[in-house]
This record gives structure tokens, C-alpha cells and sequence, in this order.
């Protein structure tokens, strides 16, 4: 399981949601009152349990912003308004980490398409949307120099001139 790092959350998301549910873990999270069958006591330890458990999927960085908290469903909302909201704050930092990638020769390609595919698709969660060709040649642009002849045969090759995804 990737942890949260601040940049992956729409993945992220999926992936720990899907594990909680596994886990049986999803009625903590989820849920809006406490079970009838469930005393006061095994609701707020089974909270504290799921904090823990989510917690240990989330880098440093992020740990540091949810800590200190004890309730399963607050915490999951502490984490949806720090990475999923809508702020320019938010999509600034997003954009900025599209504008950084850079493909590491070190890394796969496949990585690299997906970590460009999760930047693209939270921006898109936030109302900002580029054109195919934008993207296509963004796309062409994080790859090393070393790529070069693979630049070129994809432009020579794009049908009118136009490169997309």
C-alpha cells in the first residue's frame, strides 16, 4: 500500500477505502451514529484502533497534521479537507508538482505515467482540465533528454501535427 504523501491522495483514497472495507474496518469511517449493539467504550476504542490503522499509511508530513486525532470519521475528514478540497491552495500544489515531474531513468515508465495520471486526475476532481495535445506534449516534456528519439518519432507521427494521449 503506497502511503499518503500529500501529492497521491486520489489513489490513495481508493486504495485505503478498499482496504477498510477488507478489514472490516469501513462502519468506523463511514457511519454517522454509533451501533445500538456497540457500547461507548468499545465505540471509542474501535475508533482510536482505525486511526491507528489509517495512520500507519500516511508519510511523516501528513502524520503530522493527524495525530492527535481520536475519532475514525473526523479523521478521514481532517484528510479530505487537507488534500481533496477545492482550494487554490490545494490545486496550486498539484499543478506545481505536474510542472516539477520529471521521469527518474532509475524509475519505471510506468511509474512516471502513473504518478502523471493521479496529478491529472485530482486536478480534474478540481474543475481544472487541460486539452489532449496540452497534456500529450506535458507528457513528452517530463521525460529525460535521453528520450530523444522517442519525442521525435511520436510528433512526426501525430496525426496533423497534433500529439495527445
Amino acid at each position: 500500500m503506497v502511503p499518503l504523501n500529500g501529492t497521491n491522495y486520489h489513489m490513495w483514497k481508493g486504495k485505503i477505502k478498499d482496504l477498510l472495507f477488507v478489514k472490516k474496518l469501513h462502519l468506523l469511517v463511514f457511519a454517522t451514529q454509533k451501533p445500538d449493539f456497540m457500547s461507548e467504550e468499545e465505540w471509542d476504542f474501535e475508533h482510536q484502533q482505525v486511526c491507528g490503522f489509517i495512520r500507519q499509511f500516511v508519510e511523516d508530513n501528513v502524520y503530522n497534521h493527524i495525530a492527535n486525532e481520536t475519532h475514525a470519521r473526523t479523521l478521514w475528514e481532517k484528510i479530505e479537507s487537507l488534500y481533496a478540497s477545492k482550494s487554490g491552495n490545494n490545486k496550486l500544489s498539484l499543478l506545481n508538482c505536474l510542472m516539477n515531474l520529471r521521469y527518474r531513468e532509475s524509475s519505471s515508465i510506468s511509474n512516471h505515467l502513473n504518478e502523471f495520471q493521479g496529478l491529472l486526475d485530482q486536478l480534474s476532481g478540481m474543475g481544472i482540465k487541460f486539452d489532449d495535445e496540452v497534456l500529450g506534449l506535458w507528457l513528452l516534456n517530463t521525460l529525460h533528454e535521453s528520450w530523444e528519439t522517442f519525442w521525435v518519432s511520436i510528433t512526426n507521427l501525430a496525426h496533423n501535427g497534433v500529439v495527445s494521449l
